[in-house]
């Protein structure tokens, strides 16, 4: 069962994503907005999968 993978896997993301979002408040400090951009959408995706990774496991759990 793939439990404990996803939720590591969840929380993995979600660290990635919150470093993406610090580094891009640093660099929008900086002035430098394009690559600010460039890592909140790196955050912004790291979010994302790890918001799919919970219904895999629940289908997981409805098909048996």
């Amino acid at each position: 069962m793939r439990t404990l993978p996803a939720t590591s896997d969840k929380a993995k993301l979600l660290d990635k994503a919150h470093h993406f979002f610090v580094q891009a408040e640093l660099r929008a400090k900086e002035g430098n907005l394009q690559q600010a951009a460039e890592l909140i959408v790196c955050g912004l995706r790291c979010e994302h999968r790890a918001a799919r990774l919970v219904p895999q496991v629940l289908q997981l759990i409805k098909s048996s």
